[in-house]
C-alpha cells in the first residue's frame, strides 16, 4: 500500500530524533527504522509480520548526517514499497552511509552553518540586539535544515534505487562551493569589523573601503588553505590595513 502525505510527515517529524538512540554497534539503525516505521506501517499494512521483519532490517548499523538521513528514509521506503528483497535493500542501505554522510557535512557543517554563524555576528557587531541577532541566526539556520530534510525525503522517495544519481544531478555541491566562498568574505568582514573596534582604532576608515578589503581577501584565498591559515591570514591583512 502506498504511504499517505501524513506518513511522510510522521516521517520527517522523527527524523528528528534519529540520533536519539545512537550507540557504537548500530549508531543510527534505531532511529531510522523508528522514522521509517509510519511508511513501512502503511506499506506493510496488510502483513504485520512482513512489517515487523522491515522494522528489524532497518534498525541494524546505519549512520548518515542527520540533514541527509530523510533521503535514505524515503529511498528505502520506495524500495520497500517496490517489494525489493531483503539482501538488496542491505546493500542499498550500506552504499548510502558515506555519500550522505560527506555531502551533508560539507553542506550544512561546512557551508550553512558557518554562514548564519558568521551573518548574526556581523549583524551584532554592527548593533543589532543581542536577542535579534540570535534570533536570526536560529531562523535562517533552521529554515535551511528543515528545507534540506524536506526536499531530501521527496528525492528519496521519487527517486528509489536511483537516488545516487538524483544527487548527483541536485545542486549540493555547487551550493556548497558557493557557501565556503561567502564565508570566506563574511570573515573577513567580520574580522575587520572586530579590528576595527579594537582601543585605538577610531581613526581607521572601515566605512571608507578597508572591510571591503578585507572581505576580498577573504575571498581570494586559496581554496586549499585550511580555514586555520585563512582567518590568519585575513587577520594578518586588517592589521596592515591598520
Amino acid at each position: 500500500m502506498r504511504p499517505r502525505r501524513r506518513d511522510f510527515v510522521r516521517a520527517i517529524l522523527r527524523s528528528f530524533s534519529i540520533q536519539g538512540s545512537w550507540n557504537d554497534r548500530t549508531m543510527t539503525g534505531p532511529g531510522m527504522a523508528h522514522a521509517l516505521a509510519p511508511l513501512l506501517s502503511r506499506i506493510h499494512a496488510d502483513d504485520p509480520a512482513a512489517f515487523r521483519r522491515a522494522v528489524q532490517r532497518h534498525s541494524r548499523a546505519f549512520n548518515a548526517h542527520p540533514y541527509l538521513a530523510p533521503v535514505a528514509i524515503g529511498a528505502l521506503a520506495r524500495l520497500e514499497s517496490d517489494g525489493v528483497d531483503a539482501d538488496t535493500l542491505s546493500r542499498f542501505r550500506s552504499a548510502l552511509r558515506a555519500p550522505l554522510g560527506a555531502l551533508g557535512d560539507g553542506v550544512a557543517w561546512a557551508g550553512w552553518r558557518p554562514f548564519c554563524a558568521c551573518a548574526a555576528a556581523i549583524g551584532f557587531v554592527l548593533g543589532l540586539d543581542p536577542l535579534f541577532a540570535a534570533g536570526a541566526f536560529l531562523l535562517l539556520y533552521n529554515a535551511g535544515h528543515l528545507t534540506l530534510r524536506v526536499w531530501g525525503l521527496r528525492c528519496g522517495w521519487r527517486s528509489g534505487r536511483s537516488v545516487a544519481s538524483a544527487l548527483k544531478r541536485a545542486p549540493l555541491r555547487r551550493i556548497e562551493r558557493a557557501l565556503v566562498a561567502a564565508n570566506q568574505v563574511l570573515i573577513g568582514v567580520l574580522a575587520a569589523l572586530l579590528i576595527g573596534r579594537l582601543p585605538g582604532t577610531d581613526h581607521v576608515p572601515w566605512t571608507d573601503g578597508g572591510a571591503v578589503i578585507v572581505a576580498l581577501m577573504g575571498y581570494l584565498v586559496p581554496r586549499h588553505i585550511s580555514a586555520v591559515a585563512m582567518a590568519s591570514l585575513i587577520a594578518a591583512c586588517a592589521v596592515w590595513l591598520l
